[in-house]
């Protein structure tokens, strides 16, 4: 068996999919959306895909029915673009005579080609951490989280006032807070923490707000 790509960076530690999950899933899904997408062919399915696997729950009805739900590779709910995106990524898979869904039984993550090519998972609900309640997202603050185990995580959050970072490890939660300063400087770094690519979308984050500040 080979395997086409290996997880990093301490991957969010789910359970993904099998392959019969997944197919039951389809199956139940595409018994629901059958009589819409005779009056409505391509709309219908597409709006049922979109918008529910694009949503928080990440997950149509029969993926529900199945205790299974999508998320990013980050492990985050992916959004309605992103939704659309794998229902269109199906088609490729059919250009393949099916090779694209095959994919998932030969890599790490259980990804079909269009889960790869939106970076997506599709991993068992029950073993999908919750978000933080104070998750939260907007102009002028950010939020992100990881987690590592059961027993551990971290949370970082950028205001215009500054940030913070939150560290549980078992029985003990740390918080330091930092400048943005001292963030886009890089006395303060997340890579070890999310990886090289969120820890570059901080330090952005940090000097649009810092920009904002000197133009008001």
């Amino acid at each position: 068996m080979t395997i086409l790509d290996k997880p990093t960076n301490k991957d969010i530690p789910m359970v993904y999919a099998n392959i019969g999950e997944r197919l039951i899933a389809r199956l139940i899904d595409g018994f629901i959306v059958l009589i819409p997408s005779i009056f409505l062919p391509f709309i219908a399915p597409w709006l049922y895909f979109a918008l529910q696997e694009g949503s928080n729950s990440g997950s149509t009805i029969g993926k529900r029915l199945m205790g299974i739900r999508v998320l990013s590779t980050e492990g985050r709910a992916i959004g309605f673009g992103t939704g659309t995106g794998r229902f269109f990524g199906h088609f490729i898979n059919l250009f393949t005579c099916g090779i694209g869904y095959l994919m998932m039984l030969f890599n790490a993550r259980s990804q079909c080609l269009h889960d790869i090519i939106t970076s997506t998972v599709v991993v068992k609900a029950n073993t999908v951490p919750a978000q933080p309640k104070n998750y939260r997202s907007g102009k002028d603050h950010h939020s992100w989280s990881k987690i590592i185990s059961d027993q551990e995580s971290h949370f970082v959050e950028i205001t215009s006032q500054g940030g913070r970072h939150r560290h549980r490890f078992k029985d003990t939660d740390q918080t330091r807070q930092f400048t943005l300063w001292q963030l886009t400087d890089g006395l303060v770094d997340f890579s070890a923490e999310f990886g090289p690519d969120v820890a570059k979308e901080m330090k952005q984050f940090a000097e649009l707000l810092l920009r904002n500040k000197f133009q008001g």
